[in-house]
C-alpha cells in the first residue's frame, strides 16, 4: 500500500525573518505505523505539519506521499490522502450541525448525497457520536468537539491521519476517550503532542525534534526513557517511565 507511505527528504524551511525552522529533516513513515513527533516549543513541530499538508513549501528537499511528490500541482491529490486534525477543534467545526460539518468535505468532492450520507454516518459511528449528528457544534463538550473534528477528517477517507495535540485542553475522562479512539484506528497515524504519556501509550515509534533537526528516531519506549536525551531536548520522561506507582504495571510490559 504505497499510498500509505510518507517520506520526507532533506527538508529545509526558513521564515521571511530568516529564522530557519526546519533544517535538513529526513524520515519515512509506512503503512500502519503510529508515530509521535515531539519536541519543546520552537523545535519545528508545527512548521513540519504545515509542510506535510502543503500549507508551507520547503526551500529545499521534498515531501512524497506514496509515489507522488508534494507540489502546488499535486496538492489537491495529496490532501485526499492526508487528513489533519487541528489542535483547536473550533477551527474545523463551522457548520450548523455536526452532520453538516462531517459532510462538508465529501460534498465539496462532488459526491452524490447518498455517498455523502454513508461516509458521514460511518465516520460519526467510528468516533461514537452518531447520536449527536443534529447537535450544534458549539453545544458539544470538549471531548465531543474533538471527536467531531476527527469525524470531519475520517469522512474524507484519508490514508494517513495527522493530529496536532489531540488531547490538549481535555479533562481526564475526555482525554482517555480520545486516546482509546485513536488506538482503535488502523490508519497510519502521525501525532504531535506535549502529552508524552499519551505518545508513550499510542505510538510505537517517536521522532524527537530539536532546533529544526531530528535529534532521535526510534522505539518510543527507548526514546522516552532516555533521560539524557530528554533533558538535552528540554523534555521530561513520561510519568509511566518514572516509576510512578500507578504506572508500574504498564512499565513492566515495555
Amino acid at each position: 500500500m504505497s499510498h500509505h507511505k510518507l517520506e520526507v527528504k532533506n527538508l529545509n524551511f526558513a521564515y521571511p525573518d530568516g529564522h530557519k525552522a526546519i533544517n535538513g529533516i529526513s524520515f519515512g513513515i509506512y503503512h500502519g505505523e503510529s508515530v509521535g513527533i515531539v519536541g519543546a516549543n520552537g523545535a519545528g513541530k508545527s512548521t513540519l505539519l504545515l509542510m506535510l499538508m502543503g500549507v508551507l513549501f520547503p526551500s529545499q528537499g521534498e515531501v512524497i506521499i506514496g509515489d507522488v511528490r508534494l507540489t502546488k500541482k499535486t496538492l489537491a491529490l495529496i490532501r485526499q490522502r492526508l487528513g489533519m486534525v487541528f489542535q483547536n477543534p473550533d477551527d474545523q467545526l463551522f457548520m450548523t450541525t455536526v452532520y453538516d460539518d462531517a459532510a462538508f468535505g465529501p460534498r465539496n468532492l462532488g459526491l452524490d448525497e447518498k455517498e455523502v450520507e454513508d461516509r458521514v454516518m460511518k465516520s460519526l459511528d467510528m468516533v461514537g457520536i452518531s447520536h449527536l449528528k443534529d447537535r450544534a457544534p458549539y453545544k458539544l463538550s470538549g471531548g465531543e468537539k474533538r471527536a467531531a473534528a476527527i469525524a470531519t477528517v475520517l469522512s474524507m477517507q484519508p490514508d494517513i491521519l495527522i493530529m496536532d495535540e489531540p488531547t490538549s485542553s481535555l479533562d481526564p475522562k475526555s482525554r482517555r476517550k480520545v486516546m482509546e479512539l485513536l488506538k482503535s484506528f488502523e490508519h497510519t497515524k502521525i501525532i504531535t503532542s506535549h502529552d508524552l504519556d499519551m505518545v508513550f501509550e499510542i505510538c510505537e515509534r517517536t521522532i524527537v525534534l530539536k532546533e529544526g533537526k531530528v535529534a532521535a528516531d526510534g522505539l518510543t519506549s527507548e526514546i522516552l526513557s532516555n533521560e539524557e536525551l530528554m533533558q538535552s531536548c528540554c523534555l521530561e520522561v513520561p510519568l509511566a517511565l518514572q516509576g510512578c506507582p500507578l504506572c508500574k504495571a504498564k512499565k513492566k510490559n515495555i
